[in-house]
């Protein structure tokens, strides 16, 4: 981390490595698409990258990129919405009975409190353990532990009200 704030290239390389797959997986859980989630990824990475002589506190580095990610994240989903309420003024949604399992999960996870889709997002999706999510998210590994589990029974709950019949 030292030798990236003094401007070592191949050290900030080695902290987009490492931190990326936290990146959009923090990303993703705003934007639910992978794609979108990497472009979110890799423009807060550019953010950091130009403003890391700001980072008063190089041990939080991944609190502080998590922080640059989800704004960069919502910005990204705003321009989102606003691109899809013209195209739906231009021509009529089509629904793809192949993506009813993905539209059921993806559902489901946004009903959950941003703080459980991050770790759940972070966990399955980003495939971090708990000792990475509680760093990136300035938890214990306890409480991550704690937050999955009851994540979990939520999003069960919510997808089990998806599917039954209304």
């Amino acid at each position: 981390m030292r030798d990236a704030l003094t401007g070592n290239v191949a050290a900030f390389a080695a902290l987009y490595e490492r931190y990326y797959g936290l990146a959009v997986g923090l990303a993703r859980c705003s934007l639910r698409d992978v794609h979108l989630a990497e472009d979110a990824a890799q423009e807060a990475f550019a953010v950091a990258c130009r403003n890391l002589s700001k980072l008063r506190e190089p041990d939080k580095f991944a609190q502080w990129l998590g922080t640059i990610c989800r704004h960069t994240a919502l910005q990204l989903a705003q321009r989102r919405l606003n691109l899809e309420a013209n195209v739906e003024q231009n021509q009529a949604a089509e629904n793809s009975p192949s993506s009813d399992d993905r539209i059921d999960i993806d559902g489901a996870l946004m009903q959950l409190d941003e703080l459980s889709r991050e770790v759940i997002v972070l966990h399955y999706y980003s495939a971090l353990s708990h000792s990475e999510i509680a760093a990136a998210l300035g938890l214990s590994s306890a409480a991550v532990h704690g937050r999955l589990q009851r994540a979990r029974r939520k999003l069960a709950e919510h997808l089990s009200s998806f599917r039954s019949p209304s």
